[in-house]
C-alpha cells in the first residue's frame, strides 16, 4: 500500500469495515461513481433485508423444478431431497466469504476480483458471470412471461387448449409459447421494459431503495402461490404420501453415480452465480453480522421450496402417470378456476424479483466495469438485455438434460475455477485482507502482469482442460462440475502464487500459506490506534482485526 492510497483509506473498527475518502477521476478505465466503495453512512441494510432477498429468490420456479428433475434423472425422493439440501450448503460456503469482502470493503464484485485476476485481467471473470446471468435473464423472463400468458388464458376461456396439448403429451415450458407465438412474444417484450423501468429508478449510487421495499413486497407474496400448488396437488392424492416415497430408484452403477454427481453440482450451479455476485449487494450491509446471519438460512429455505417440488412432481406421476415438472402448466390447466390467477400473479412477482436481483443487477457492474467512462450501470442494464435477447438460453429450460448437463453443469464447471482462484486468495493468501484503493489505480499493486494476474489465467485454463477434456472417468468430473473445478482451479492458484507471483509480483507481502500474506501497512491498519481524517468524518480505530 503506497502512502497515498494508505492515507486515502478509512478503516472503522467497531463495524469492521472499510472506506476511502478520495475518488479517482483521473483512472477513467477503473473508477466512475457507481464502481466507488458504497460510504458507511450509505451501508444500511440489515438482516432482513438480506433474508427477504434470499426468500425472493429461493421461492422461484427453478428451485422448484429441480425436485422434479432428480426424479426424472431417475433418483428416488429422499435420495433427491438430500442432494439439495447438500448442493445448497456447499454453495453457502462461497457465498459468505465472496459475501465478506463486498460488505467489509462497499465494491461490487468486479472491483474485488480486480485483487485476484488483475485490474484488467478481472473484465474476463466479470464478463463470464455476466454471460450466464444473462443467460439466467432470458429464461426467467421466459417464465415470467409463461405466467402472464396462463393469466391471460385463464380470462380468455382457453385455457383448454393448454390441457389438450399435455394430455397429448406436450408438458413442457414450451407448451404455450407454441400455442400462443403471438400472444406470447408480445407479452415477453412487455415484462422486459416492465425490468427495466424498475432498475432505471433504483440506481445503486441511493442503495437501490425500490429494489429493496420490491423484494419486502414480493417475497412474502410470492411464497403462497407455491405452497398453494403442493397443497391442490397432495390434496387430490388425499394426502397419502407412500406412493411418492415408493417411486424406486431407477439408476444404479456407474448412471447412478453421474446422477448423483450431475444433481448435487446442478444445485450448486443453481447459485452460485449469486455466490459469485453478492458483493454487488453485500456492499450495502450494514455490518458483516447483518450480511451472514440474514443469508444463513438460505439452504434451508431452498430445501423446503425444492421439497414442495418433489412431493408435488412426484404427486403428478401418481395421478397423471408423467411428472409435469412446469408449475405454471399446473397452475393454468389443474387449480380451481378462483385459485389460477392469484397463484400465477405469485409467480409473475417472485420471477419478477429473481430476475431483477440475480439475473440484471450483477451482470450491469460487470459490463460497467469494462469502461466506466462510459459505460454507467444502467447502460450496463440495457447491455444485460440486448445480449440476453441474443443468447436466447431459454431453449435450455425446456428440455431436462439439457437444462441440467448443457446448462447447470456446463457453466458450473467455468465459474468453479473462477470462484476457486477468487476464495482461495481472499481466505488462504491475503485473509480477508488488501489494499482497497489500489483496485482504482492503474499502477497500484494489482497490476501483476501489464495488469493481468498470470496465475489465474493459468489455473482457469488448465482446470477448463481438465474438466472437457476426453480421457477415463472424464464423465465423472465433469458430472462432479462445480466442485471438482473449484477445488482444482484454487490448488492449482495457490501453488502458483506462493512459488511465482507472490515473489516475483507482490514481494511487499509478508507472510505464508500458514498465515497468509499480508503487506505491513495493511496489518498495521487494521491493527494500530490512530486517527485517520476524511473532509466529513474523523473515526478512531482501536486495536481490532
Amino acid at each position: 500500500m503506497t502512502t497515498e492510497s494508505r492515507d486515502a483509506t478509512i478503516y472503522d473498527p467497531n463495524r469492521g469495515q472499510v472506506d476511502l475518502n478520495r475518488k479517482f477521476p483521473e483512472e477513467k478505465k477503473l473508477w466512475n461513481e457507481d464502481l466507488h466503495p458504497t460510504p458507511l453512512a450509505r451501508r444500511n441494510w440489515g438482516s432482513l433485508t438480506f433474508f427477504a432477498i434470499w426468500v425472493g429468490m429461493a421461492v422461484q420456479i427453478p428451485t422448484w423444478t429441480m425436485g422434479s428433475l432428480g426424479l426424472f434423472f431417475g433418483l428416488n425422493w429422499s435420495t433427491t431431497i438430500i442432494l439439495m439440501l447438500l448442493g445448497n450448503a456447499i454453495t453457502l460456503v462461497p457465498l459468505l466469504i465472496q459475501s465478506h469482502g463486498g460488505a467489509r470493503y462497499g465494491v461490487a464484485e468486479p472491483q474485488l476480483t480486480r485483487v485476484r485476476w488483475g485490474i484488467y485481467g478481472a473484465y474476463f471473470p466479470s464478463l463470464l458471470r455476466a454471460f450466464v446471468a444473462t443467460g439466467w435473464w432470458g429464461i426467467q423472463s421466459y417464465i415470467m412471461t409463461e405466467a402472464a400468458v396462463g393469466i391471460f388464458l385463464v380470462f380468455s376461456g382457453q385455457t383448454g387448449v393448454v390441457l389438450n396439448a399435455i394430455n397429448h403429451g406436450s408438458a413442457t415450458p414450451f407448451t404455450m409459447a407454441l400455442l400462443f407465438p403471438q400472444l406470447f412474444w408480445t407479452t415477453f417484450a412487455v415484462a422486459i421494459v416492465a425490468q427495466i423501468a424498475l432498475l432505471y429508478f433504483s440506481p445503486p449510487t441511493k442503495s437501490q431503495p425500490a429494489l429493496k421495499w420490491f423484494i419486502r413486497i414480493a417475497a412474502p407474496v410470492t411464497f403462497i402461490g407455491l405452497v398453494y400448488i403442493f397443497s391442490h396437488f397432495m390434496g387430490m392424492t388425499h394426502w397419502n404420501f407412500t406412493p411418492i416415497t415408493q417411486i424406486p430408484l431407477k439408476v444404479e452403477g456407474h448412471a447412478y453415480w453421474i446422477a448423483v454427481l450431475g444433481f448435487l453440482n446442478a444445485n450448486v450451479g443453481l447459485w452460485i452465480t449469486m455466490a459469485l455476485s453478492m458483493p454487488d449487494y453485500t456492499r450495502f450491509a450494514k455490518s458483516q453480522f447483518s450480511q451472514t446471519v440474514g443469508q444463513l438460512p438460505m439452504p434451508l429455505i431452498m430445501l423446503g421450496i425444492g421439497v414442495l417440488g418433489v412431493l408435488t412432481a412426484g404427486a403428478t406421476i401418481v395421478l397423471f402417470k408423467q411428472p409435469i415438472w412446469d408449475p405454471v402448466l399446473l397452475a393454468t390447466v389443474y387449480l380451481p378456476a378462483m385459485a389460477k390467477v392469484p397463484v400465477l400473479l405469485g409467480i409473475l412477482g417472485l420471477t419478477f424479483s429473481v430476475n431483477i436481483l440475480a439475473n440484471t443487477v450483477a451482470p450491469a457492474y460487470d459490463f460497467a466495469n469494462t469502461y466506466p467512462k462510459y459505460i454507467t450501470w444502467f447502460r450496463g442494464v440495457l447491455i444485460t438485455v440486448a445480449i440476453a435477447l441474443v443468447l436466447g438460453a431459454w431453449t435450455f429450460y425446456g428440455n431436462a438434460y439439457s437444462f441440467l448437463f448443457n446448462w447447470l453443469l456446463t457453466y458450473g464447471a467455468l465459474l468453479g475455477a473462477v470462484e476457486g482462484v477468487i476464495i482461495f486468495d481472499y481466505a488462504i493468501i491475503r485473509r480477508f485482507k488488501f489494499e482497497l484503493a489500489d483496485i482504482f489505480m492503474s499502477t497500484g499493486r494489482f497490476r501483476y502482469w501489464g495488469g493481468v494476474n498470470p496465475a489465474a489465467v493459468i489455473a482457469f485454463l488448465a482446470t477448463a482442460a481438465i474438466l472437457f477434456g476426453k480421457y477415463p472417468g472424464s464423465d465423472l468430473i465433469f458430472a462432479n462440475s462445480w466442485v471438482s473445478s473449484f477445488l482444482i482451479g484454487g490448488a492449482i492458484y495457490v501453488v502458483l502464487m506462493a512459488v511465482w507471483i507472490i515473489p516475483k509480483y507482490q514481494p511487499y507481502l509478508k507472510g505464508n500459506l500458514v498465515k497468509g500474506y499480508i503487506a505491513d501497512e495493511v496489518k498495521e491498519m487494521f491493527n494500530e490506534v490512530s486517527f485517520m481524517y476524511n473532509p466529513s468524518l474523523v473515526i478512531m480505530t482501536s486495536a481490532s482485526i
